[in-house]
């Protein structure tokens, strides 16, 4: 049988080639490696903005180290396609999409994904009238410059989902809660951002592990933002900016009391 199947794996500037084949393939300028990959069709469900497409690694896939902790901050996108052996050429991309979980097994890994198309197809967030503020912090919206509120330090402790900067121990408590920090990954080499759920003197505490930061490492950590007025006026001076409504009359209208 000509026809094989190959995967490739892409986060950020790293790329991993395997194949279900028998034996490694050589596409130029790459060697797909072998390994015993089983998967699923691709199913559609009801729902026009769903679709599922799984994948059966072994463990001992590469790719498979970024989710063994907790998944990377980035996009993670995985691509099967039918190669002809006797041509050379790809013959159908069966399917291309983002990566959305990984399930342990004992002996396997599925990977679990979602199409591209399917993607963009989905419903995005709905603005509503509230009293914090929508925007994404230092987005085109808010208007602020993270290069204005960033504190460059070497971590000096790395204790599960927490870290040290001794450069913060100043800074008022919960004033990163809402920002995130960015580091490079030691193997990876790939711009890793986590968000902050805390920070207390000279720590942050994140949501996720810190995979590929090391002690002594650098972190950039940019201050972050409770949503409401007042912190955006006193932290950020930025007030006019404020998407939130926080004037919204508390008392209902509607509530039967003619004493309005």
């Amino acid at each position: 049988m000509n026809e094989i199947e190959v995967y490739t794996i892409t986060y950020d500037i790293n790329r991993w080639w395997y194949t279900s084949s028998d034996e490694d393939v050589y596409v130029a300028p790459v060697t797909f490696r072998t390994l015993p990959i089983s998967r699923s069709n691709v199913e559609l469900s009801t729902d026009d903005t769903s679709a599922s497409f799984k994948v059966e690694f072994p463990l001992d896939a590469e790719f498979l180290e970024m989710f063994r902790v907790s998944p990377p901050s980035g996009l993670v996108t995985l691509l099967c396609e039918k190669y002809d052996s006797v041509t050379g050429l790809t013959s159908e991309i069966i399917f291309k999409g983002r990566i959305i979980n990984v399930g342990w097994e004992i002996s396997s890994a599925v990977v679990t994904c979602e199409s591209s198309s399917q993607a963009i197809k989905r419903m995005g967030l709905r603005r509503h009238y509230q009293y914090g503020c929508p925007h994404m912090l230092y987005s085109g919206e808010c208007r602020v410059d993270r290069e204005d509120y960033v504190t460059v330090d070497n971590a000096t402790n790395i204790t599960g989902s927490s870290v040290d900067l001794l450069s913060i121990a100043s800074l008022p408590d919960n004033y990163f809660a809402g920002g995130y920090i960015e580091y490079t990954h030691s193997t990876l080499q790939t711009v890793e951002r986590i968000a902050i759920s805390a920070s207390q003197g000279s720590t942050l505490t994140l949501f996720s592990f810190p995979v590929g930061l090391g002690s002594g490492k650098e972190v950039r950590a940019y201050a972050g933002c409770d949503r409401t007025i007042s912190t955006c006026s006193q932290r950020f001076n930025n007030a006019e900016n404020y998407g939130g409504t926080p004037f919204i009359p508390t008392k209902n209208p509607f509530s039967g009391n003619p004493m309005f």
